[in-house]
């Protein structure tokens, strides 16, 4: 593990290979977004294509250097979703307006710079522990980051809606995409937190222990669950809960790992 470390890093061992994808990847999206800027969208089309495989280079090199995929850690995450994002809008750019696309990739850029500012004691490859080592590692945290994904566009239409007049035909058209992502988003939580619990029980001997950070998987599906059961559902009140899911979705991923200790302290 000590080659691949070393591997990673310049010479001097500041920043690791991959850095030099995503700074490269960043530049790439950057001409994305001003030929969005400018309507050409057929080059923007073109310049998002390259600046996806440059950024998949940087996964791969990641997964190369630290032995295992790039969804273990905090680092890694501002690596992998926004890699998920820009490839959803590769995938579905047909369907997506032109002003979202530019939000989505100025999101993109986002994550990715903050990816490259965060301190090299978060982008050191570190062992996984042996009970990562499972095949459930491989089902259960890619669920939760299409989940994530899925929250992510979806809090982007949320905060959209709040500058469309009600009844609207761009208003309709929003809470539609948006029901759409929050399916997807409710649908890959629950597939999470199930083979958590089949995990949990081949690692730990037992399904549910009321771990922090189980319970708050446990509440991010409630809270958004509440979407579903509106009695008078308004573009202002889906809006609202998508948003306090993404909330509590982010303190169950960073607060609870830094704040409360429990069996997932490791992550």
């Amino acid at each position: 593990m000590t080659l691949a470390v070393n591997a990673g890093t310049n010479k001097k061992g500041k920043q690791p290979l991959e850095s030099t994808f995503l700074l490269f990847a960043l530049i790439a999206y950057a001409i994305c977004l001003g030929l969005f800027l400018i309507k050409n969208d057929q080059w923007a089309g073109i310049a998002l294509i390259i600046a996806v495989l440059i950024h998949l280079g940087g996964l791969i090199a990641r997964s190369v250097i630290a032995h295992h995929p790039p969804f273990t850690n905090v680092y890694e995450t501002f690596i992998l979703l926004p890699f998920l994002v820009a490839l959803r809008l590769l995938l579905r750019k047909e369907q997506v307006s032109g002003q979202f696309r530019k939000i989505l990739v100025g999101v993109v850029m986002a994550m990715i710079l903050i990816a490259l500012l965060l301190p090299n004691s978060l982008k050191t490859p570190k062992p996984l522990m042996p009970a990562l080592n499972s095949i459930w590692m491989y089902i259960h945290v890619p669920s939760y980051f299409f989940a994530y994904m899925a929250l992510l566009v979806a809090s982007i239409y949320a905060v959209m809606l709040f500058f469309r007049k009600t009844g609207s035909e761009s208003a309709t058209a929003i809470l539609h995409k948006l029901d759409n992502e929050v399916k997807i988003a409710f649908f890959f939580l629950n597939v999470g937190l199930i083979t958590g619990g089949i995990w949990a029980y081949v690692s730990w001997g037992n399904y549910w222990h009321w771990d922090p950070k189980e319970t708050w998987a446990l509440i991010n599906i409630i809270v958004l669950a509440y979407y579903f059961h509106l009695q008078a559902p308004t573009k202002q009140k889906k809006a609202v809960i998508v948003i306090i899911t993404v909330l509590t979705v982010a303190f169950t991923y960073w607060g609870v790992s830094f704040i409360l200790a429990g069996l997932h302290s490791y992550t």
